[in-house]
């Protein structure tokens, strides 16, 4: 049961590290200090951190409620 939580919990932190990264890539794309070009639409990167975001909501409350019914 450990290994489980271990391996949530690695998936959360490494989602929440790519969303940094890409909500900070997206801010740099927008004031055009990029260090290459975007081969996509900035509007396909907000969409994909949307759904990052959306999924590492479900993570945290799949984390809070796997916690809860190990404890009750």
């Amino acid at each position: 049961m450990n290994d489980y939580k271990s391996r949530m919990k690695q998936e959360y932190l490494e989602l929440t590290t790519r969303i940094s990264k890409l909500r900070r890539m997206i801010v740099l794309a927008k004031a055009d200090k990029l260090e290459f070009k975007l081969s996509c639409k900035d509007e396909l990167l907000e969409e994909q951190l949307e759904a990052m975001e959306k999924c590492a909501l479900v993570q945290k409350i799949k984390a809070l409620h796997f916690d809860r019914v190990l404890y009750s």
